[in-house]
């Protein structure tokens, strides 16, 4: 995983998901907005290399004054930045960093947007944390959702399975959408289930597409659902 050392971020270019350049001496700064992004990797305190030695961050430098996400104290490891095209007119970065440990380290995810507070705003309200065996990815669903949506599988130890066997993998999708608590439209789970199938990871399954259809036919039943709600007629006042 030596890609991970380095703070990498992803262009949307042309209409493809994303171009990688990583963000080595001497290159041009990556940018967000029209501003450079910096990663800061806190390296590790063992020689090993397999713990932290604090969170990782990732900075914007916005004017008047540059703003910053700190990831939770653990995770400080192979710091990542990706900029997502995440709707028409609207981008993020899309931030992971890992924890410590040799297998079954955890790794964190945000979705970032200038704050007006001062610093970056995760629109990941709840906060997303996986397994280094899971799986994740954007979709573009129009009939789903004006934004892209976000999809994950993490594995499930079951009985007489062992770390690195097949697993059944939750999956669990995120939808933007608005709420009173919040200013503009944030991420927030809209389904999850447990597979049927185990799937097997060191033999390069693809779990997320694999599931597609099924993941993809919840969401539909969810929003017939929504909009029989909304379509019901409400009832009179109570007969006296």
């Amino acid at each position: 995983m030596n890609w991970a050392i380095a703070a990498v971020v992803l262009l949307w270019l042309g209409g493809a998901e994303a171009s990688a350049q990583s963000a080595g001496s001497g290159e041009k700064p990556l940018q967000f907005m029209g501003h450079d992004v910096t990663v800061t990797d806190p390296g590790v305190e063992d020689p090993d290399g397999f713990f932290p030695r604090g969170p990782a961050s990732v900075c914007v430098e916005l004017a008047p004054k540059r703003q910053c996400y700190t990831a939770p104290k653990e995770f400080g490891r192979f710091p990542k930045a990706v900029v997502m095209q995440i709707e028409k007119n609207q981008s993020a970065i899309l931030f992971s960093a890992s924890s410590g440990g040799v297998s079954g380290y955890g790794i964190h995810f945000a979705l970032l947007r200038p704050g007006a507070g001062g610093d970056l705003e995760d629109f990941f309200k709840s906060g997303i944390s996986l397994s280094s065996q899971s799986e994740h990815a954007f979709w573009s669903e129009p009939s789903i959702s004006g934004s892209k949506i976000f999809v994950t599988a993490d594995y499930v130890w079951g009985p007489d399975e062992s770390h690195y066997q097949q697993h059944r993998f939750i999956v669990s999708t995120y939808v933007r959408r608005p709420s009173s608590m919040v200013d503009g439209l944030c991420y927030y789970l809209e389904d999850q289930f447990m597979t049927v199938r185990k799937y097997d990871l060191e033999e390069s399954a693809d779990i997320l597409k694999s599931e597609r259809q099924e993941i993809l036919a919840r969401l539909r039943r969810i929003r017939m659902e929504e909009k029989r709600i909304v379509q019901a007629p409400t009832s009179g006042p109570p007969k006296k």
